[in-house]
């Protein structure tokens, strides 16, 4: 091209949809280096995003590095820009963009095909029109000329490749799928039946194939695709087709006219979504911010942007940078873009790579208590939901939060993450934003804002001369613009000059060949500095307080680190001490003052306390501490303060997972069965399942069985195996733990478990002689809790055995102990069974004792009894009252006892369905839960009137089927796995609320 560049109008073309492409009016510009190829193949991946120094680097050399790499990079930018202005004009030249962080492809996306194909596709995926449809998505298709970014051989490539791919595959779909609402079926075998031999594993297209074949009356070979598909799942992947499908084979057998495809997905982003389930999130709310956010607005909309775009963007820099603040603000800029919310996760309470997924399920609210691999189950709680996963701090657990990460973006759709890191994780699918350090070389510069801010924050009444602004922007400069070193210094401004903190700056040495970087240096500098400048006993204070993983309180910190040097009266101001230096945060909000050291103090904390030998001795302490904050709660959650000790115990719950993780891994056998056998109740009323977990995991340490505390630990281990439908280990376990049992409190609890499982395997008589013994029990050592539970099992006992006579008196009698113990789960427990035992006889009576039951439980946050309460209330819509209502209200009931993986009230859920199935003339779908119900082997025992009212269902649904096709239905059913059952589940709901127009129904 030469001499002679195209004039400025000229039109620029880009392309990785194929042999990397650059033209200009049509004509090829020739890229003769394979490294400036490289280089802007990287950019086109990221077009209109800032790619740093670093991966591009990574991408044009690999592991073969120059010497100098930002330099070499700039070079080669120099160069593809020399070729850009040459071939195509100044305004293609122009186009690549310098940035501290690195460089951008400043071009209207339309010009790349990559782009122009995605935007096509989405076009295609939202019109109504099915012509339009088959044009745009046919236009997109054009546009592919061969392989993408066949000529970079980088991690980074590959999953952008592979990305593109499967966007291809959504455009095939799409276009398939418009030609058969157009009626075009020969064009649809003929296009997508070279697709499945290229693409076996797409269920969609071989639906469609099938569906074509079908319509064009060529059934046998419609069913020969089904068998081709099959024979490839099941001898690659071990797994059968989707259900979706095989219903699809089942009709194409009958012939049906009206072939059920293509089946609407769980949880349909059309017609009547389900409602957001925003109780899930919050007590994951994002914190309130208690300072000014300062410098780094552009960032958060090019960040929010960035999300937007790539799914997965991970924050790194060094400690101090301000990755986590930043990371807040650009979760609550794009909020609204998530219909589930959002849920921040602070890993700093994961010990190892395997916790990662208990804590960001803990976050969320529930955790489903799984032998799975780790992340099973949390993959599965957020495979339809929409949500943004907030991990912060990263850097010591990154392998987990990498695989996690990997799992969520490839199994979950419309779940975002957004990490913070001081490294990059090890994920293929992250989009990295280096956090630089803010400007400070001028006094309107960033750096010097923050100094400014924090410095009236500390005194207000402090006026800087212009010679002290001169000074800051000094102090910012040696700072290297790190925010938390900034912060710092501007703290000691309440009893320095700004000429006295540079002058204490000037003393120090910012390059101690210790640390890992300059700016590193430079934070390890002024924490040296602060830390230095405090009294010996506050210094001792901030090493003890980084044993703590969560906020804590002053009595918390005075339990803990009093003594040794510090004066437990002098707590109060010792605190107050670490709070002026900004080395300590504290929150207001609630009743109690609560306080966090930021990680990167905490660690620089904990270092200190290792290099003394003392690390042990204070975590120690601080997992005793913890203990008997849990041993208090089980004795307060008992009573008429529960509300308070759920508070407690959420508050704790990051100090609780490390206290019990280190008790654990440390031979501290004693401490970890109490702590998690203390926090039983809790667990189970909550729904909480990682706690049961702890239990569990406690009870199998080396030595525990021969413990003292074995047998409470048992069954708190039990109650969680409850929840997870494994009754007959949790019944042995139970049985055990009473036979070893020590003290009154556990042969109480134990009973207590044994006659609710006695209940949900219908041994009535069994569940009112263990209820009759609890109440004894109760009486003799005066626990009036128990005492009422005892009674309530009576009352189900009496209740499904049809003794109508003795539910009154067992009922009154539970009354009067409830009202001792004055427990708000009591009075909602009773509430539940005085409308579930009304249910057939007084409906009106039923549905208002049920709302009361879930308003009475909702305060202290007893999601097992408003579950329950609420499958009763949708019971009575079923059987009584409003179909509609009644599927509105188990969209969202199936989610809750999925969400926290209690299956045993899952199972007992979809059997209500059934009735209701039946009763909207779903039947195929009431005939395929039937199977799965009857042959659920975590469910409860189905008897009584719940075995009269599927007695009933069955022989309706035989009647609307005939024998043949309730067999199938029911053999199809049986062949389901747990989960298949409840997505299933969920889809025909969403399908019949679709076709009925109703909403779902809201809590």
């Amino acid at each position: 091209m030469g001499s002679s560049p195209p004039p400025a109008g000229s039109t620029l073309e880009l392309g990785i949809l194929g042999a990397l492409r650059l033209a200009a009016d049509g004509v090829e510009v020739p890229l003769q280096s394979a490294r400036q190829r490289a280089l802007l193949a990287a950019l086109l991946i990221d077009v209109g995003e800032v790619v740093s120094t670093a991966r591009l680097a990574d991408v044009v050399w690999g592991d073969e590095q120059p010497d100098d790499p930002a330099r070499a990079v700039r070079t080669h930018v120099s160069r593809l820009r020399r070729v850009l202005r040459e071939g195509c004009g100044d305004a293609a030249a122009a186009m690549v963009v310098t940035h501290p962080h690195g460089y951008a492809l400043a071009v209207d996306p339309d010009r790349v095909d990559a782009r122009r194909f995605e935007r096509l596709v989405a076009a295609a995926r939202h019109d109504p029109s099915p012509q339009a449809v088959v044009d745009l998505a046919g236009e997109a298709l054009a546009l592919w000329r061969g392989a993408p970014l066949r000529e970079l051989d980088h991690p980074d490539a590959a999953t952008e490749a592979a990305r593109l791919e499967e966007v291809r595959g959504d455009a095939w779909e799409l276009r398939a799928g418009a030609l058969l609402a157009l009626g075009r079926n020969p064009e649809v075998v003929a296009e997508v039946a070279a697709l499945v031999e290229r693409h076996p594993f797409r269920e969609t297209l071989r639906g469609q194939l099938m569906v074509a074949l079908y319509r064009g009356g060529r059934q046998a070979d419609a069913l020969a695709a089904y068998r081709d598909l099959r024979a490839v799942l099941v001898g690659e992947l071990g797994v059968e087709p989707s259900a979706a499908l095989r219903q699809l084979e089942t009709a194409i057998l009958q012939q049906r006219d009206d072939l059920p495809w293509p089946a609407p997905p769980p949880h349909a982003t059309t017609g009547a979504r389900r409602a957001p389930t925003r109780e899930r999130l919050a007590s994951s709310a994002l914190p309130e911010e208690l300072t000014s956010f300062v410098g780094r607005e552009d960032d958060v909309r090019v960040l929010a942007d960035a999300l937007r775009a790539r799914r997965v963007l991970v924050l790194t820099g060094v400690g101090g940078v301000g990755k986590s603040r930043l990371a807040l603000r650009v979760a609550r800029e794009v909020a609204d873009d998530y219909a589930d919310g959002v849920v921040l996760c602070d890993l700093v309470s994961a010990d190892a790579d395997g916790a990662v997924a208990d804590v960001v399920a803990s976050a969320l609210g529930a955790l489903p208590d799984t032998s799975d691999g780790p992340g099973d189950g949390l993959v599965e709680l957020l495979r339809a939901q929409q949500v943004l996963v907030v991990l912060d701090n990263c850097e010591h657990v990154d392998a987990g939060a990498s695989e996690l990460v990997d799992r969520l973006v490839r199994r979950c759709p419309d779940v975002d993450v957004l990490a913070t890191s001081r490294r990059p994780l090890r994920s293929a699918v992250q989009q990295i934003w280096p956090v630089a350090p803010l400007d400070a070389d001028a006094t309107d510069a960033a750096g010097v804002e923050l100094f400014r801010d924090r410095a009236a924050s500390a005194d207000p009444t402090v006026e800087l001369t212009s010679t002290d602004h001169d000074i800051v922007v000094e102090i910012c400069r040696r700072l290297d613009g790190l925010p938390l070193a900034i912060e710092l210094a501007a703290a000691h401004l309440r009893v320095m000059n700004p000429a006295d903190i540079l002058d204490r700056l000037g003393h120090r040495s910012l390059t101690s060949p210790t640390a890992a970087s300059p700016r590193h240096r430079s934070l390890d500098a002024v924490l040296d500095w602060s830390y230095e400048a405090l009294p010996e006993p506050t210094r001792r204070l901030l090493d003890r307080l980084a044993v703590f993983a969560g906020g804590f309180t002053l009595g918390a910190a005075t339990t803990v680190c009093a003594g040794d040097g510090v004066p437990a009266p002098e707590m109060a101001d010792r605190l107050a001490d670490l709070v002026d230096q900004s080395l300590l945060s504290v929150d207001r909000a609630d009743r109690h003052a609560r306080y966090r050291l930021l990680e990167t103090v905490r660690a620089y904390g904990e270092a200190h306390l290792r290099a003394a030998g003392e690390l042990h001795v204070w975590r120690r302490r601080h997992a005793q501490h913890l203990v008997a904050v849990a041993e208090e709660a089980a004795v307060g959650l008992r009573g008429p303060d529960e509300a308070h000790w759920v508070q407690v115990v959420d508050a704790e719950l990051a100090n609780l997972r490390a206290a019990q993780s280190w008790a654990g891994t440390t031979g501290e056998v004693g401490l970890a069965l109490r702590l998690a056998s203390r926090l039983d109740v809790y667990a189970y009323h909550r729904l909480h399942a990682e706690v049961h977990g702890w239990a569990r995991r406690a009870v199998e340490l080396p030595g525990a069985e021969a413990h003292p505390e074995h047998p409470a630990a048992l069954v708190a281990a039990a109650a969680g195996r409850v929840q997870r439908g494994e009754l007959e280990r949790a019944r042995d376990d139970g049985e055990t733990a009473l036979a070893m049992a020590p003290d009154a409190q556990v042969v109480l609890r134990a009973h207590q478990l044994l006659a609710e499982i006695s209940l949900y395997q219908g041994r009535l008589d069994e569940a009112d002689r263990r209820g009759s013994e609890l109440v004894a029990l109760g009486r003799a050592v005066g626990d009036a809790y128990h005492e009422s539970l005892g009674h309530l099992y009576r009352v189900h006992a009496a209740a499904y055995s049809g003794r109508s006579a003795d539910v009154e008196g067992h009922l009154s009698a539970g009354w009067r102990a409830v009202g001792v113990a004055g427990t708000p789960t009591l009075r909602a427990g009773y509430r539940y069974l005085e409308g579930e035992i009304r249910v057939d006889d007084d409906p009106p009576a039923a549905r208002a004792a049920l709302r009361q039951a879930i308003e009475t439980a909702h305060p202290v946050r007893n999601r097992f009894i408003a579950g329950v309460a609420r499958v009763a209330l949708a019971s009575v819509e079923a059987r009584h009252g409003e179909p509609d209502e009644a599927l509105a209200a188990f969209a969202e009931i199936v989610d809750h006892w999925r969400t926290s993986g209690d299956w045993v009230h899952l199972w007992t859920t979809l059997r209500s369905l059934i009735v209701l199935f039946e009763r909207v003339g779903a039947a195929e779908a009431a005939a395929v839960l039937h199977g799965a119900v009857r042959s659920a082997a975590t469910g409860a025992r189905v008897y009584g009137a719940d075995a009269e009212r599927l007695g009933v269902a069955a022989t309706a649904l035989r009647g609307a089927l005939g024998e043949r096709a309730l067999a199938a239905a029911e053999a199809r059913g049986r062949g389901m796995s747990d989960d298949e059952v409840v997505s299933f589940a969920q889809a025909q709901i969403d399908r019949l609320l679709v076709d009925r127009g109703s909403e779902p129904q809201r809590w």
